[in-house]
């Protein structure tokens, strides 16, 4: 039962936090940090946000399987939205380069 808590807990978490990170990630390009630089940043932002949403959501972790279980939703959430901002990126890299080439 405590894990379908846990599951329950984190799935809005995660839905709420890649967005997030992903504007997060967006705005450290405009202030000049790319490249792997961006994809780190965004990577730790998950990791701590993650887990800090867990907390405030479910209270400190009574023990390491739930230390774990936060530290990996955390890396779901970073990892998750570098991937989904890497995507969209070259999207419209191919979508840009496209269009040129058609003219």
């Amino acid at each position: 039962m405590a894990f379908l808590n846990f599951v329950q807990a984190s799935l809005p978490i995660v839905a709420f936090l890649i967005p997030l990170i992903m504007a997060m990630v967006q705005y450290l390009g405009k202030l000049g940090i790319s490249g792997k630089r961006q994809l780190l940043a965004s990577m730790a932002s998950g990791l701590v946000l993650g887990v800090m949403a867990l907390i405030a959501e479910l209270g400190l972790p009574p023990d390491f399987a739930y230390w774990f279980g936060y530290i990996v939703v955390g890396l779901v959430c970073g990892l998750s939205a570098s991937g989904v901002y890497e995507a969209v990126r070259h999207a419209s890299e191919k979508g840009a380069n496209a269009a040129l080439d058609a003219e």
